[in-house]
């Protein structure tokens, strides 16, 4: 519905004295009412400033030091509400860029008289609201002079005050004969007009927009601590439709105004401000284009147990084995001549490895290995009929750069491990024993290429600690004054793996 609010007032005051435009003055800064009694202000200045970041204490002692305050960034920031406020302030006095219509010229220090009556503003931040009060300004503290205030003109000759201790405004009342202002005024004639359209409508067809919204909320055990849950709730279903419906709910709406004359005493630069009381139906209701919006919405909750997997991030790891080791038999050409094992022998391996990923490792070992057997040939001070133990080495040292492939996703729980090795094997302390006697004869073994290939199962409790199971496979392919020899190990260990 559409009504049109026509109103025309002439305002005329002194035109033969003062030949200067109309001040701009939209702020409540410039508003007084008829038979509106000022109150004493007697208090000290400061309480409640209005723009802070031109008081006194703040350093602003001068036109200089006032023009750098307001063009200061930081302080635009710090004192954000209270500088868009000011800024507003100075547009609706009259600068019309704001604060940048400000310069030297537009600031002077000035005292107004104890008992000007006028309007001053002030800042409730409790309530987030810059307004004015009418006083008759005397507040306590100030000189002799009076209160001494920043006095803002503009190109017109518009001006306002802004006080020096409490950075608020102030504006006098010139109708009292105060500082600023006249005694010249007029009284002149207001009589509103307002044409009201008649409405012929008894109903309307209105839109709907109807919308349903199905949700599913899932509750599942929170990661974070002190919360035993949480809940995650996904759009599963939208429907979004329009439909019409007839609408008679129409009253048709009344203007409630008197509009008998009204007499107003202006003077220089008075702003007047006539509210008109208007009550009827809410527009909207009898608006076609502004549809009814129904929004239905139903969730469902459910509990979900969730398995997370463990994740650990270890970057290491060391293998520390013990066990056993039997090692292959030598045949020799010579069918009178016998070889035999010399059964199961001490082994222990340690090995660090870097873990690049959760299936490869990749790492150098150390081991302790002795290669021996017995065979019966006559040495120099072999007793006959019995046979020697030869001792290869006692130990031989394989030193391997292996590669390990773990066929499991899981960091802890059980893992099967296969490695595959390769390095350089040093033989140490070799001799031909018979029946606990050193023989002179030494087989002299020496270092050669070694491989191996492992198989085994470990068992993590942790992402720090585990136990494994192994058995491994050696080829050594080492020679001698006595023989060349291509000798398999078979070590089967246990031991202890750790992580960090």
């Amino acid at each position: 519905m559409r009504f049109f609010i026509l109103f025309f007032a002439v305002l005329a005051c002194c035109s033969q004295s003062f030949g200067q435009k109309r001040c701009p003055q939209y702020s409540r800064l410039y508003t007084f009412y008829k038979g509106n009694e000022p109150r004493l202000f007697a208090e000290p200045l400061g309480r409640r400033p209005e723009f802070p970041f031109l008081q006194k204490i703040n350093g602003v002692t001068s036109p200089t030091l006032f023009i750098k305050a307001i063009r200061d960034t930081v302080k635009q920031h710090k004192y954000a509400r209270e500088f868009k406020a000011f800024d507003l302030l100075l547009r609706n006095s009259g600068f019309t860029h704001g604060y940048k219509d400000l310069h030297l010229k537009s600031v002077t220090k000035v005292y107004i008289n104890p008992g000007t009556r006028g309007n001053l503003g002030f800042y409730d931040k409790e309530k987030d609201v810059i307004n004015y009060e009418y006083v008759i300004l005397s507040p306590a503290g100030e000189g002799p002079h009076g209160t001494s205030a920043w006095k803002l003109t503009n190109a017109s000759g518009c001006f306002l005050y802004i006080l020096h201790t409490c950075g608020n405004g102030f504006y006098p009342n010139g109708s009292t004969g105060g500082n600023e202002g006249g005694a010249c005024c007029k009284t002149i004639s207001v009589q509103p007009q307002i044409n009201v359209p008649e409405q012929k409508n008894d109903s309307v067809k209105r839109p709907v927009r109807l919308t349903m919204n199905y949700y599913e909320g899932k509750i599942t055990p929170s990661r974070e601590k002190k919360k035993n849950y949480d809940t995650l709730v996904q759009l599963i279903r939208h429907k979004d439709t329009l439909v019409y419906f007839k609408d008679r709910n129409i009253v048709p709406w009344k203007l409630e105004v008197n509009g008998r004359p009204k007499q107003i005493q202006v003077c220089k630069d008075t702003s007047i401000h006539l509210n008109i009381p208007i009550t009827a139906d809410i527009a909207g209701q009898t608006d076609t284009s502004m549809p009814v919006n129904y929004l239905i919405a139903d969730t469902v909750y459910r509990s979900e147990t969730t398995k997370f997997e463990k994740t650990c991030h270890s970057k290491w790891e060391i293998a520390i084995d013990a066990g056993r080791s039997f090692n292959s038999i030598p045949r020799l050409n010579d069918p009178t001549q016998h070889t035999q094992t010399n059964g199961a022998q001490l082994f222990g391996e340690f090995g660090i490895s870097r873990i690049l990923s959760h299936w490869f490792q990749l790492g150098i070992s150390a081991s302790y290995l002795i290669l021996s057997y017995q065979d019966d040939i006559l040495y120099p001070g072999t007793v006959p009929g019995t046979y020697n133990t030869v001792y290869l080495g006692k130990p031989i040292i394989p030193v391997k750069l292996f590669g390990k492939f773990t066929l499991s996703r899981k960091p802890t729980g059980f893992q099967a491990k296969v490695s595959l090795s390769l390095g350089y094997s040093i033989p140490t302390n070799g001799k031909i024993v018979d029946n606990g006697t050193t023989l002179t004869t030494n087989p002299n073994l020496k270092g050669d290429f070694t491989a191996g290939f492992k198989m085994g199962v470990d068992y993590f409790f942790s992402c720090r600690f585990g136990v494994g199971f192994a058995f491994e496979g050696q080829y050594f392919n080492n020679k001698s004054d006595l023989i060349n020899y291509s000798i398999f190990a078979l070590p089967v260990t246990g031991g202890i793996r750790l992580r960090f």
